[in-house]
């Protein structure tokens, strides 16, 4: 038996294997649209219907899920299992569940299955999912260290490595972009500078015309009346 995980990249999404030995395993509304495809499927985040995470067609596709892995039992989700957490973290460690496909992963290797292939996973940003990504990466070495074959496809940078620290400031291309970076670095730096000084400018005289415009509309007609002193 072979695993496909699969996320929502579109990159390479549409291209997971369905037939012959592979089965589809899916996390995310948005794969729902693959439903027919996926064999087991993973909601690990609480149940929270109404929010938009949980739209009314998300929480109605959960609900006619045959295998699916849960958090926490919910009476919505009738064949929801909770994921063996407990297991998974005394067997692995705590410091590498940051995502859903983390979980998979190790669930996956718990299968002692063949291969392990991972579609529609990029992780590219270089914030929200950082931590992920390097999640994804530890269990792929557990899987590989116990035989298992897994890759992405070549539209995933899931598995390209941290440039390591120290050696990669000797390198020609790091070289080159830290270069860019700084002057990049410089010139945002400068036009921020400029956008607050225009800004205060532009407060200022944003308040002068507010009182020019008091003052022209009080005190600059010529028509006098009697009733500007006190009885």
């Amino acid at each position: 038996m072979n695993i496909a995980l699969l996320g929502t990249a579109p990159s390479s999404m549409y291209k997971v294997p369905s037939a012959g030995p592979w089965q589809v395993w899916g996390c995310s509304p948005g794969t729902m649209e693959l439903g027919d495809e996926i064999d087991v499927f993973f909601e690990l985040h609480r149940y929270e219907p109404g929010q938009p995470w949980f739209s009314e067609g998300y929480c109605e596709f959960l609900k006619n899920r045959k295998k699916i892995w849960v958090s926490k039992e919910v009476d919505d989700i009738p064949n929801g299992k909770v994921i063996p957490y407990k297991k998974l973290v005394k067997k692995y460690g705590p410091y590498f569940f940051t995502s859903s496909l983390a979980w998979m992963l190790a669930m996956a290797i718990e299968k002692k299955p063949e291969k392990i292939s991972l579609w529609g996973v990029d992780m590219g940003a270089t914030t929200e999912y950082f931590d992920q990504k390097l999640g994804c990466q530890y269990f792929a070495l557990v899987a590989k260290a116990q035989g298992i074959e897994i890759g992405v496809p070549p539209e995933s940078d899931l598995f390209r490595p941290l440039p390591p620290y120290g050696l990669c400031q000797h390198n020609h291309g790091w070289q080159k972009l830290e270069s860019r970076k700084r002057y990049f670095q410089q010139e945002h730096d400068r036009i921020v500078k400029e956008i607050d000084t225009l800004t205060q400018s532009k407060w200022f005289f944003t308040g002068a015309l507010d009182d020019l415009d008091y003052n022209m509309k009080t005190w600059a007609g010529d028509i006098k009346t009697d009733m500007t002193s006190p009885l």
